[in-house]
Protein backbone atom coordinates (compact mmCIF):
# COMPACT_ATOMS: atom_id res chain seq x y z
CA UNK A 1 0.00 0.00 0.00
CA UNK A 2 1.01 3.39 -1.10
CA UNK A 3 2.41 4.91 2.97
CA UNK A 4 1.06 8.46 1.89
CA UNK A 5 -2.71 6.42 1.30
CA UNK A 6 -1.71 4.22 4.25
CA UNK A 7 -1.61 7.10 6.38
CA UNK A 8 -4.33 9.05 5.25
CA UNK A 9 -6.30 5.80 5.99
CA UNK A 10 -5.29 5.82 9.64
CA UNK A 11 -6.37 9.81 10.24
CA UNK A 12 -9.80 8.82 8.52
CA UNK A 13 -10.14 5.80 11.30
CA UNK A 14 -9.14 8.17 14.14
CA UNK A 15 -11.38 10.73 12.68
CA UNK A 16 -14.44 8.20 12.76
CA UNK A 17 -13.86 7.98 16.27
CA UNK A 18 -14.41 11.38 17.31
CA UNK A 19 -16.58 12.80 20.10
CA UNK A 20 -19.34 9.95 20.48
CA UNK A 21 -22.33 11.34 20.51
CA UNK A 22 -24.46 11.83 23.89
CA UNK A 23 -27.61 10.87 24.57
CA UNK A 24 -29.59 13.81 26.44
CA UNK A 25 -31.86 12.26 29.11
CA UNK A 26 -35.11 14.46 27.49
CA UNK A 27 -35.27 12.10 24.56
CA UNK A 28 -36.56 9.42 27.16
CA UNK A 29 -39.38 12.14 27.68
CA UNK A 30 -39.98 12.38 23.99
CA UNK A 31 -40.35 8.53 23.28
CA UNK A 32 -42.64 8.31 25.85
CA UNK A 33 -45.21 11.29 24.33
CA UNK A 34 -44.72 9.58 20.89
CA UNK A 35 -45.78 6.35 22.03
CA UNK A 36 -48.90 7.98 23.79
CA UNK A 37 -49.48 9.52 20.68
CA UNK A 38 -49.36 6.27 18.48
CA UNK A 39 -51.68 4.66 21.08
CA UNK A 40 -54.13 7.51 20.93
CA UNK A 41 -54.06 7.26 16.61
CA UNK A 42 -54.22 3.65 16.72
CA UNK A 43 -57.30 3.64 18.85
CA UNK A 44 -60.71 2.89 16.34
CA UNK A 45 -62.54 6.40 15.63
CA UNK A 46 -66.28 6.29 16.21
CA UNK A 47 -68.32 6.21 13.22
CA UNK A 48 -69.66 10.04 12.35
CA UNK A 49 -73.08 9.09 12.29
CA UNK A 50 -74.49 12.11 14.62
CA UNK A 51 -73.40 15.55 15.71
CA UNK A 52 -71.76 13.52 19.18
CA UNK A 53 -69.49 11.15 17.19
CA UNK A 54 -68.88 15.23 15.46
CA UNK A 55 -68.28 16.49 18.52
CA UNK A 56 -66.20 13.24 19.80
CA UNK A 57 -63.79 13.44 17.11
CA UNK A 58 -62.95 16.99 17.34
CA UNK A 59 -62.01 16.46 20.95
CA UNK A 60 -60.09 13.80 19.69
CA UNK A 61 -58.06 15.58 17.49
CA UNK A 62 -57.75 18.89 19.62
CA UNK A 63 -55.74 16.26 21.92
CA UNK A 64 -53.77 14.85 19.26
CA UNK A 65 -52.56 18.54 18.53
CA UNK A 66 -52.05 18.87 22.01
CA UNK A 67 -49.75 16.33 21.67
CA UNK A 68 -47.59 17.26 19.35
CA UNK A 69 -47.52 20.84 20.83
CA UNK A 70 -46.00 19.18 23.64
CA UNK A 71 -43.62 17.02 21.53
CA UNK A 72 -42.04 20.09 19.74
CA UNK A 73 -41.56 21.97 23.44
CA UNK A 74 -38.90 19.07 24.20
CA UNK A 75 -37.73 19.11 20.17
CA UNK A 76 -36.31 22.41 21.21
CA UNK A 77 -33.68 22.10 24.07
CA UNK A 78 -32.89 18.83 21.45
CA UNK A 79 -32.35 20.32 18.57
CA UNK A 80 -30.23 23.43 20.71
CA UNK A 81 -28.11 20.04 22.11
CA UNK A 82 -27.76 18.88 18.78
CA UNK A 83 -26.26 21.82 18.04
CA UNK A 84 -23.89 22.42 20.82
CA UNK A 85 -22.56 18.51 20.27
CA UNK A 86 -22.08 19.52 16.10
CA UNK A 87 -19.90 22.36 17.06
CA UNK A 88 -18.28 20.69 19.78
CA UNK A 89 -17.17 17.87 17.04
CA UNK A 90 -15.89 20.35 14.70
CA UNK A 91 -13.72 22.18 17.11
CA UNK A 92 -12.22 19.11 18.24
CA UNK A 93 -11.37 18.06 13.82
CA UNK A 94 -10.04 21.07 13.83
CA UNK A 95 -7.82 20.42 16.96
CA UNK A 96 -6.66 17.31 15.85
CA UNK A 97 -6.61 18.67 12.26
CA UNK A 98 -3.86 21.19 13.47
CA UNK A 99 -1.81 18.86 15.38
CA UNK A 100 -1.26 16.26 12.71
CA UNK A 101 -0.46 18.62 10.40
CA UNK A 102 2.37 19.44 12.99
CA UNK A 103 3.46 15.80 12.95
CA UNK A 104 3.01 15.75 8.75
CA UNK A 105 5.65 18.47 8.66
CA UNK A 106 7.72 17.26 10.84
CA UNK A 107 7.87 13.42 9.92
CA UNK A 108 7.90 11.62 6.66
CA UNK A 109 4.40 9.50 5.83
CA UNK A 110 6.86 6.30 6.74
CA UNK A 111 7.91 7.66 10.10
CA UNK A 112 4.29 8.02 11.27
CA UNK A 113 3.13 5.14 10.05
CA UNK A 114 5.48 3.48 11.99
CA UNK A 115 4.57 5.62 15.09
CA UNK A 116 1.27 4.55 14.81
CA UNK A 117 2.84 0.80 15.27
CA UNK A 118 4.79 1.50 18.14
CA UNK A 119 1.98 3.19 20.12
CA UNK A 120 -0.62 0.64 19.12
CA UNK A 121 1.75 -1.96 21.13
CA UNK A 122 1.73 0.31 24.13
CA UNK A 123 -2.45 0.71 23.91
CA UNK A 124 -2.91 -2.87 23.22
CA UNK A 125 -0.39 -4.61 25.41
CA UNK A 126 -0.15 -1.63 28.32
CA UNK A 127 1.86 -3.32 31.34
CA UNK A 128 4.10 -5.49 29.11
CA UNK A 129 8.13 -5.70 28.43
CA UNK A 130 7.15 -5.52 24.82
CA UNK A 131 4.98 -2.19 25.69
CA UNK A 132 7.10 -0.85 27.71
CA UNK A 133 9.95 -1.26 24.95
CA UNK A 134 7.49 0.33 22.21
CA UNK A 135 7.10 3.76 24.03
CA UNK A 136 10.87 4.19 24.89
CA UNK A 137 11.86 3.24 21.03
CA UNK A 138 8.38 5.51 20.00
CA UNK A 139 10.04 8.24 22.20
CA UNK A 140 13.61 7.72 21.11
CA UNK A 141 12.74 8.13 17.69
CA UNK A 142 9.57 10.65 17.41
CA UNK A 143 9.69 12.77 20.51
CA UNK A 144 7.54 15.23 19.18
CA UNK A 145 4.95 12.94 17.59
CA UNK A 146 1.35 13.35 18.74
CA UNK A 147 0.80 9.30 19.35
CA UNK A 148 3.83 9.83 22.45
CA UNK A 149 1.40 12.20 24.57
CA UNK A 150 -1.18 9.28 23.88
CA UNK A 151 1.04 6.34 24.63
CA UNK A 152 2.34 8.28 27.72
CA UNK A 153 -1.02 8.63 29.56
CA UNK A 154 -1.84 5.21 28.43
CA UNK A 155 1.25 4.32 30.96
CA UNK A 156 0.03 6.93 33.64
CA UNK A 157 -3.32 4.76 33.82
CA UNK A 158 -1.95 1.79 34.33
CA UNK A 159 0.63 3.52 37.34
CA UNK A 160 0.14 3.92 40.86
CA UNK A 161 0.53 6.11 44.07
CA UNK A 162 3.87 8.60 43.04
CA UNK A 163 4.87 6.77 39.49
CA UNK A 164 1.25 7.78 38.42
CA UNK A 165 1.27 10.72 39.93
CA UNK A 166 4.77 11.93 38.08
CA UNK A 167 3.03 10.76 34.58
CA UNK A 168 0.06 12.20 34.67
CA UNK A 169 2.13 15.66 35.63
CA UNK A 170 4.40 15.06 32.59
CA UNK A 171 1.50 14.33 30.60
CA UNK A 172 -0.06 17.79 31.28
CA UNK A 173 3.81 19.94 31.10
CA UNK A 174 4.90 18.26 28.28
CA UNK A 175 1.69 17.02 25.90
CA UNK A 176 -0.88 18.78 26.74
CA UNK A 177 -2.07 18.99 23.24
CA UNK A 178 -1.89 15.61 21.87
CA UNK A 179 -5.16 14.41 20.89
CA UNK A 180 -6.79 10.77 20.58
CA UNK A 181 -8.20 9.73 17.57
CA UNK A 182 -11.94 9.79 19.29
CA UNK A 183 -10.89 13.06 21.11
CA UNK A 184 -10.02 12.89 24.25
CA UNK A 185 -7.39 15.61 24.77
CA UNK A 186 -4.38 14.49 27.04
CA UNK A 187 -4.20 17.78 28.89
CA UNK A 188 -7.54 18.02 30.01
CA UNK A 189 -8.25 13.90 30.57
CA UNK A 190 -4.34 13.94 32.80
CA UNK A 191 -5.66 17.25 34.84
CA UNK A 192 -8.96 15.00 35.83
CA UNK A 193 -7.09 11.71 36.51
CA UNK A 194 -4.70 13.47 38.40
CA UNK A 195 -7.27 15.73 40.00
CA UNK A 196 -8.96 12.11 41.09
CA UNK A 197 -5.67 10.47 42.22
CA UNK A 198 -5.26 13.52 44.49
CA UNK A 199 -8.99 13.65 45.57
CA UNK A 200 -8.26 9.94 47.02
CA UNK A 201 -5.27 11.02 48.72
CA UNK A 202 -6.96 13.73 50.43
CA UNK A 203 -5.31 17.07 49.09
CA UNK A 204 -8.69 18.78 48.23
CA UNK A 205 -6.01 21.53 47.15
CA UNK A 206 -4.25 20.24 44.24
CA UNK A 207 -7.37 19.04 43.03
CA UNK A 208 -9.85 21.58 43.22
CA UNK A 209 -6.77 23.66 41.65
CA UNK A 210 -7.27 21.01 38.66
CA UNK A 211 -10.59 21.02 38.58
CA UNK A 212 -11.04 24.80 38.06
CA UNK A 213 -8.33 24.52 35.17
CA UNK A 214 -10.50 21.72 33.75
CA UNK A 215 -13.62 24.08 34.06
CA UNK A 216 -11.63 27.38 32.27
CA UNK A 217 -9.68 25.61 29.79
CA UNK A 218 -11.05 22.47 29.01
CA UNK A 219 -14.36 22.84 29.73
CA UNK A 220 -16.00 21.07 26.17
CA UNK A 221 -13.50 18.34 27.15
CA UNK A 222 -14.50 14.42 26.85
CA UNK A 223 -13.47 11.26 28.13
CA UNK A 224 -13.15 8.14 26.03
CA UNK A 225 -17.06 7.36 26.84
CA UNK A 226 -17.82 11.11 25.44
CA UNK A 227 -18.93 12.25 28.60
CA UNK A 228 -17.79 15.63 28.79
CA UNK A 229 -15.04 16.18 31.76
CA UNK A 230 -17.10 19.23 33.42
CA UNK A 231 -19.89 17.09 34.15
CA UNK A 232 -17.49 14.32 35.82
CA UNK A 233 -15.93 16.76 38.23
CA UNK A 234 -18.72 15.35 41.22
CA UNK A 235 -16.36 12.14 41.42
CA UNK A 236 -13.58 14.67 42.42
CA UNK A 237 -13.58 15.94 46.00
CA UNK A 238 -13.02 19.28 46.42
Amino acid sequence: MNLARALETIDKERQKKICAPMIPVMTKKIIAVLMLSALAASSPLPAQTNTDDVAQLTRRVEQLEKQVQEISKFLEPLRGQQSIIANRRKALELRQDKRRAQDRAKYAPEELIEAEKLYSVVSQKGGTPEAADSFQNLLKKYPDNDRVGCSLLYIAQRAHGDERIKDLQECIDKYSDCIYGDGVEVGAFARFLLAKEYSSQGDTKQATALADEIKNKYPDAIDHGGNLLVDLLGAVKQ
